[in-house]
């Protein structure tokens, strides 16, 4: 029998997705000598590696034709797989709770799903996987779709049964954020949508953090193992994805037609405007923001999403120039005219930007001034400034310290005939302005906000 034959035969003995990354150890022995072929460099293989190549064996005895004398050499083929991905997870137990288990080309990545904080979400997500939502016939959604968008440092995002990026479940569910779950690191899983209440089957895994995704899309998990897997992952890599229950509460949660319905009935609904003017969230009326995108819908989606999960408003303008009436000592006039007609003036904040003047202009509402005052300019606990003003300082030198980083990391990205505009550097300073005054009004109830983390944006 020659070599290539047993690697042929050990090869059949177990289907690639019944082990985890497809791999295994060959042992090929004679009377001599042996050779071990490592196909696994996982640490847990490894470990077991020594004990399990001396208890499982499977011997073939070729002989010559022609009743010639058998071969001296007897050779061994040791195939390690399901055991040895036994003992890897037995070795490895997760804490009591929910989680996902996402098999690709690359390997495994198990996330751990938040299905206290985000129950619909999650349902959602736990029910396409189990097959006990979604189309029917019922079966396991996610099996064999593919990640149909990845985009470099950014995300990788699958889910759509189509692979285009359009498809969905055939139904749609409404947003569902939470104060404090954040875009804040490698490995946040998200779901992917076309606007409010547009969830369906897509999901995203983050490949940085991303706070201007932040009251834009649901946040509903972490990865805890395979962080390393996630830039590996390539467009067209297919998903199988399994649903791992540790503990009594994870046994007990439902994901059927009967909760997710129930969890529907009670979600709250996106009522705001759908277009940014005047009288929306945000507005850019001179239309200083990139037009490849409409950069004023989405952050005009997002400050009504903030309002809608948090209960503060928060309104932006983007202006070449102030008006007439506006200069000098007006300004403040200006600005608390503005904030009692746009309904901040008590409780939130406005901001303005004046690209004329490259100055950025707050007004923070009475009720909130103190909560405000009590985080520092990243939203970090125990930093408190001694007036608004001073405050305001901080928060926009830091938010465009931030910006700057972005800008200097998104220019080395860009190709040369695509260059960082004057436009596209508004939008990054927008995105950090916004953050920086959510994290610091997020949760005006308590005054241990967690701080701002650095972000790399998209252009």
């Amino acid at each position: 029998m020659s070599f290539n034959k047993i690697l042929r035969f050990g090869s059949l003995l177990r289907d690639w997705n019944d082990c985890p990354n497809g791999r295994f150890w060959l042992v090929i022995m004679t009377y001599r000598s042996s050779s071990l072929i490592v196909m696994n460099k996982s640490p847990t293989y490894q470990k077991i590696r020594a004990v399990m190549a001396n208890v499982l064996t499977v011997s073939v005895r070729p002989t010559l034709n022609h009743g010639r004398t058998p071969l001296s050499a007897i050779i061994h083929l040791v195939l390690l797989t399901v055991i040895g991905a036994g003992l890897g997870r037995a070795s490895e137990a997760l804490p009591n709770g929910l989680y996902s288990e996402i098999t690709s080309e690359c390997g495994v990545i198990v996330g751990e799903l938040y299905y206290q904080k985000v129950p619909l979400t999650v349902v959602n997500f736990v029910g396409l996987a189990e097959g006990t939502l979604g189309p029917t016939p019922r079966k396991p959604f996610y099996d064999g779709l593919t990640w149909c968008r990845v985009v470099p440092g950014l995300v990788v995002q699958g889910g759509d049964p189509t692979g285009t990026g359009d498809g969905d479940a055939g139904y749609l569910f409404p947003d569902e954020i939470v104060p404090g779950l954040r875009h804040d690191s490698l490995g946040t899983m998200q779901m992917g949508n076309d606007g409010p209440d547009t969830n369906g089957s897509q999901y995203c895994m983050m490949l940085s953090a991303q706070h201007r995704l932040n009251y834009q899309h649901n946040v509903f998990g972490r990865v805890i193992r395979g962080l390393e897997l996630l830039p590996k992952i390539k467009q067209g890599d297919t998903m199988r994805v399994k649903i791992l229950r540790v503990g009594a509460d994870a046994q007990a949660f439902r994901a059927d037609d009967d909760t997710f319905a129930a969890l529907l009935a009670k979600a709250k609904r996106y009522a705001g405007p759908r277009e940014p003017g005047p009288d929306a969230a945000f507005a850019d009326p001179d239309q200083l923001l990139p037009k490849e995108w409409d950069r004023a819908k989405n952050f005009n989606y997002k400050l009504t999403n903030f309002e809608r999960f948090t209960g503060t408003k928060l309104v932006a303008r983007l202006v070449d120039h102030s008006p007439p009436f506006a200069l000098g000592d007006q300004r403040d006039v200006w600005l608390q005219t503005e904030a009692l007609r746009l309904g901040v003036a008590k409780r939130g904040a406005l901001v303005i930007y004046i690209a004329q003047e490259a100055r950025w202009c707050l007004r923070i509402g009475d009720e909130s001034v103190a909560h405000f005052l009590q985080t520092g300019p990243n939203g970090e606990p125990g930093m408190t400034s001694t007036s608004v003003l001073e405050a305001q300082e901080k928060i926009i030198h830091a938010a465009i310290a931030r910006a700057a980083d972005t800008i200097a990391t998104m220019i080395k990205r860009l190709p040369l005939d695509d260059p960082m505009t004057v436009q596209r550097r508004l939008k990054l300073i927008t995105d950090a302005v916004l953050d920086g005054l959510i994290f610091k009004l997020e949760n005006e109830s308590t005054s241990l906000v967690p701080p701002l983390t650095p972000t790399t944006s998209q252009p």
